[in-house]
């Protein structure tokens, strides 16, 4: 059977961390040995580093969370003036008496929505 290179490399950072199987760790130790030139180039990659990746998840959390908490907000601050009640005098909006906090409160829907968007766009995938 013969192995490529690029599947070497893929499974060295599995290697290195102990997560690769016996039979994965054997496979990429006998190439290494048969191609020296490849050795030494896998010796100068960066071994995995557990502490980065549970950071690098952590702030993956937060972002995630904060941008939940932010359309949630969102949905809530553009929805509540279109909040109604119907009681013996008929249909009528809860907020028609109030305007000034009607507009509060899409004022903080537009800022939720432009903390949303600011997000998607910084977190999108390039075009």
């Amino acid at each position: 059977m013969t192995v490529h290179e690029n599947v070497v490399l893929d499974l060295l950072p599995l290697v290195r961390s102990g997560q690769a199987s016996s039979e994965s760790r054997s496979l990429v130790e006998d190439y290494l040995q048969a191609h020296p030139q490849l050795a030494a180039y896998a010796a100068l990659m960066p071994s995995p580093d557990p502490a980065l990746e549970l950071d690098a998840l952590r702030r993956t959390r937060r972002v995630v969370s904060r941008s939940a908490w932010h359309k949630g907000m969102a949905i809530f601050f553009s929805l509540m003036p279109l909040s109604f009640i119907v009681d013996g005098h008929g249909f009528r909006f809860l907020f028609a008496d109030y305007p000034v906090v009607m507009v509060g409160m899409l004022v903080a829907a537009a800022a939720f929505w432009a903390q949303v968007i600011r997000h998607d766009r910084r977190w999108s995938a390039p075009r």
